[in-house]
């Protein structure tokens, strides 16, 4: 108290600044009060630093983008974000040339004959080409699947096409003569003109228009498969075919185990759902093949592959700029279903027999999510489109047949096809032939995923994901179980 009136009259010498001097005394005594808090005010500041180390990111001020990359990289193992970031590399590579496309002699794997992904064949791929139609084909062995993809990639179809699906099962002739017929060696060694090299290459050519190789006759009476695995082919109009192998077949349960066992024929009939459930969510069109009419057991095939596979699609809604697009709840896009019979006979191209045909199906599938209305009918609905497909099949309409569903005819091909004479019952084989690849080239062209504008690597990425979830779902492991 001495020194506070000690203070007090050394002030009041000081007539003028006592005011200015209490003033700083004041201050020096908030000054004091806030070092007695510092902890309690650092708490604001540290709070400032960490946004002032996070500030340099770009991307950090526009919160939309930063919601959307972070969700995208939490779901980056799902099959259909593996593409989310594919726009912005292209912003990027857009001043950079592309490579040029590399068009495909004879196909290649995507799955092998252990059912692995082949990596190789991504080199056929393009970054920049989205404007790409995949087409797969299901069936049991020996209906002609390889066949009908043939047919797809060919442009051309004349009368040869019918001499050349004839003789398709013809062995090769570069085969070894082990025999002793001397008639035989000698049509051999006429055969051969060491000087003329351009005549043996005839055949090689038109052998060349059959991608796909097809069963010969030694298959056929083995009974063994001709494809394993999934084949593709790349055709120069971008379109993507893929060939299953044969649904069922004794030979992969014998290829499969050395000892066939009970369980054998269970393990590959859950790879074939597998394959089956695979294609439904890679293609734009799934073509189910049969040689008669109809096969009940085939039919619970499909809808088994349908029900076991699992929802591959990221989010649960589908963005409404797909104005295109035919899928259904929960944002899973669905394939084409196109119903094709090969080897049709006479009775089978009757007005009643194909009305039979399309109610059974329309029945079997009413509960399907796949896509049976999508223009690839045998004749023109005028409710639905406008297409004028009288001139190849006449005598079809929708009085006599009903509304028409995704479902084609392909007839025998015998011997005397070139007889114009004889009755058919059906257009010429190349008409339908060439409807049929019409048909399938002008479907719509859906997204297969929720990513827009994937391109073809995208859709490689994609198909490698896919193939890692079908062989991890525990659906047709409780599938297996119940097999007898």
């Amino acid at each position: 108290m001495a020194d506070k009136k000690k203070k007090i009259f050394t002030l009041k010498q000081d007539s003028t600044p006592r005011r200015p001097v209490i003033l700083r005394s004041d201050r020096d005594a908030s000054k004091d009060q806030s070092k007695e808090k510092p902890e309690k005010e650092k708490q604001p500041t540290i709070i400032l630093k960490t946004r002032e180390q996070s500030a340099p990111k770009e991307d950090r001020p526009q919160s939309p983008k930063t919601i959307k990359t972070s969700s995208s990289e939490q779901e980056s193992i799902h099959p259909c974000k593996i593409a989310q970031n594919e726009n912005k590399e292209k912003k990027n590579i857009e001043h950079k040339p592309s490579p040029p496309l590399k068009f495909m002699t004879e196909p290649v794997k995507l799955l092998d004959e252990n059912l692995e992904l082949n990596p190789a064949a991504l080199e056929f791929l393009h970054d920049s080409s989205t404007n790409y139609l995949v087409v797969g084909i299901i069936g049991t062995q020996g209906v002609g699947k390889s066949m009908i993809l043939n047919l797809i990639a060919n442009n051309v179809h004349d009368q040869n096409l019918c001499t050349q699906i004839l003789n398709s099962h013809e062995l090769p002739s570069d085969n070894t003569f082990e025999s002793n017929d001397m008639p035989a060696l000698e049509n051999q060694l006429e055969a051969l003109d060491i000087a003329g090299a351009s005549e043996p290459k005839v055949p090689e050519k038109n052998d060349g228009l059959f991608k796909f190789k097809m069963q010969d006759i030694e298959q056929i009476e083995r009974g063994v498969h001709c494809t394993k695995g999934i084949d593709m082919y790349i055709t120069n109009d971008r379109v993507i075919l893929l060939d299953c192998q044969a649904l069922w077949s004794p030979s992969l349960i014998e290829e499969s185990n050395t000892t066939i066992t009970a369980r054998s024929a269970n393990v590959v009939t859950v790879d074939c759902l597998q394959i089956a459930s695979y294609l439904m969510a890679i293609c734009h069109v799934l073509i189910a093949v049969q040689d008669w009419f109809t096969d009940y057991n085939f039919l619970r095939y499909i809808q088994a592959a349908e029900m076991l596979k699992p929802s591959l699609s990221a989010s649960n809604t589908v963005s409404s700029s797909q104005e295109g697009s035919e899928s259904t709840g929960g944002g899973e896009s669905h394939p084409h279903l196109l119903l094709l019979h090969n080897r049709c006979q006479l009775e089978d191209f009757t007005p009643e027999s194909l009305t039979i045909m399309q109610d059974l199906y329309r029945k079997a599938f009413q509960k399907s999510n796949l896509q049976l209305n999508s223009g690839m009918y045998m004749y023109s609905d005028t409710n639905k489109n406008g297409l004028n497909v009288d001139s190849v099949c006449k005598g079809y309409n929708v009085e006599t047949c009903g509304t028409p569903i995704n479902l084609f005819l392909l007839p025998e091909i015998y011997d005397d096809f070139d007889n114009r004479e004889i009755y058919r019952g059906h257009p010429p084989f190349e008409q339908l032939a060439k409807r049929l690849r019409w048909m399938i080239l002008g479907v719509n062209r859906h997204q297969i995923t929720n990513v827009p504008n994937l391109s073809e690597k995208g859709w490689f990425h994609y198909c490698s994901k896919a193939w890692e979830t079908m062989r991890k779902c525990t659906f047709f492991m409780e599938y297996e179980r119940f097999l007898p």
